[in-house]
């Protein structure tokens, strides 16, 4: 049977497109995207996977802003920057060794059975391989040897339970509409530090699952495109004329209707309770943000239930719609303004601390999408701390070792011997003995439940003789050994 056909389901992202200017991940295509639908007819298990992206056939790249200093941008942002929004430039300079062998092989449902066989990204494992394992045939970082990053799990809830930040701000857009609204939630950077993040992290890519993906770096960056997560910014002054009420004129442009409006006159300074923050909001205006959700028209309507809302980092007046007739205006559209609403990823459900760490790959989960907003849910993961992931994993094997029938094992005394040794392993690494820890995973535990994997059937030092429980056994302790290595590594 072909390996086409065997796949498992996970992820929430969507297709790649090769002849169109691409900005995300998940459920969300361009007009006159053909490519994707081709890849969907060859692999249909992949829909709704990570490897249903625009990363499946696009790379990121550098770019050097000033002599000596590079820039790095992801799949979405480089085909930005390379190709541009509006297709001047050459979508060839944005795909990976996968998509120039797709396009090479000729664009069709045969170039991809064609080069099935082929290693793409030289990382030793054949494009069918990572297919069938769910990694990128055109990134040699993602490959079938890599486990699931460490994450954490955060529900509305939880993070009503955090100290909370409340600001006021301008959400300036380039042709939607702009607004001045309070924005309450958590400091990004609180959020991050909550969740374990590594001393190795360099930024965070924001995902919505309609297919938005945006890059934030952690520290200020003076290029435009980057909105950092630590630290304050600007002060920001009230702009108000009523030309551009949208109330008042027919060609207004910005809605001034926010609570928080009241009793600021234009020049006003805006006062926040310590400072305006890159936060991760979850109300507006004192209200749950309103639940996004994919209109007829395949387009995000809505913010919530979570919102990353960077403010200006050059703070100015709202002005007017880039796609407005009337610019004889207060406040004409200006290309070089800074419009943080565009910035402003909306239905958050997704935040990866970058780099990921050595020896891991993207979640392969199917929750983090559509269901998370169902649910008030946003998972962070990437490069954070695993211990606590470790922790519930070689819980979960005692859980699934007590669950066993002692007739699993070689002799009914094992079944406490395996859930000892466990346990102890577990002790070590929660008092940050993590090499004595590792040892006792990889030297005493793993060597007795290795025959079903070396072999077809368990050997004489096994301690389970069912293949499909010990198989198990061994791949929570593979998964908890290269999380464990990759810490120590960074440590």
């Amino acid at each position: 049977m072909s390996c086409r056909r065997h796949f498992m389901k996970i992820g929430v992202f969507l297709a790649c497109s090769l002849t169109i200017a691409i900005t995300a991940f998940a459920a969300y295509h361009h007009s006159g995207d053909t490519d994707s639908d081709v890849v969907l007819a060859v692999y249909p298990d992949i829909a709704g996977t990570k490897l249903d992206s625009c990363a499946l056939c696009h790379s990121g790249g550098q770019y050097e802003k000033k002599p000596g200093a590079w820039v790095t941008l992801g799949s979405c942002q480089w085909c930005h920057y390379e190709y541009g929004y509006d297709a001047s430039g050459d979508i060839n300079l944005t795909l990976n060794p996968y998509g120039k062998d797709y396009r090479d092989n000729g664009r069709n449902e045969n170039a991809l059975i064609s080069i099935e066989d082929l290693d793409s990204d030289e990382d030793g494992f054949s494009n069918i391989e990572e297919i069938a394992a769910l990694r990128f045939p055109g990134n040699d970082l993602d490959d079938p040897s890599k486990v699931t990053a460490p994450y954490r799990i955060y529900s509305r809830d939880e993070l009503e339970g955090m100290k909370q930040h409340t600001q006021f701000m301008l959400m300036n857009t380039h042709k939607s509409g702009d607004f001045y609204a309070e924005y309450t939630g958590i400091p990004l950077e609180d959020l991050l530090e909550d969740a374990g993040m590594l001393p190795s992290a360099t930024g965070i890519m924001v995902y919505a699952p309609d297919g938005w993906a945006q890059y934030h770096p952690l520290d200020p960056d003076p290029d435009p495109l980057f909105y950092h997560i630590r630290g304050a910014y600007p002060q920001a002054s009230f702009y108000y004329d009523e030309e551009a009420d949208e109330l008042l004129t027919s060609y207004g442009w910005c809605n001034y209707e926010a609570p928080s409006c009241d009793g600021y006159q234009d020049g006003d300074s805006i006062e926040n309770e310590n400072g305006l923050k890159a936060i991760l909001a979850f109300k507006r205006d004192g209200e749950y943000l309103e639940t996004g959700q994919l209109g007829s028209d395949n387009k995000l309507d809505g913010e919530g239930p979570f919102r990353v809302v960077p403010p200006q980092k050059t703070p100015g007046p709202p002005d007017q719609s880039s796609n407005a007739s009337n610019q004889d205006v207060i406040w004409p559209f200006d290309e070089d303004a800074d419009h943080n609403a565009g910035f402003s990823s909306r239905t958050v459900t997704m935040i990866k601390i970058e780099p990921l760490p050595e020896g891991t790959t993207d979640l392969d989960i199917q929750e983090a999408g559509w269901n998370f907003v169902d649910e008030n849910k946003v998972i962070v993961y990437g490069a954070i701390n695993p211990v606590p992931m470790i922790k519930e994993k070689l819980t979960e094997m005692i859980g699934i070792i007590d669950l066993l029938d002692k007739q699993f094992f070689k002799s009914p005394a094992l079944k406490r011997v395996l859930t000892t040794k466990i346990v102890i392993a577990r002790s070590l690494i929660d008092m940050g003995f993590f090499k004595a820890g590792l040892k006792k995973l990889t030297e005493d535990i793993m060597p007795k439940l290795n025959g079903c994997i070396e072999g077809d059937s368990p050997d004489k030092n096994d301690l389970v003789t069912s293949c499909e429980s010990q198989k198990e056994l061994y791949w929570l302790i593979h998964e908890v050994k290269v999380l464990l290595e990759g810490f120590m590594t960074i440590e």
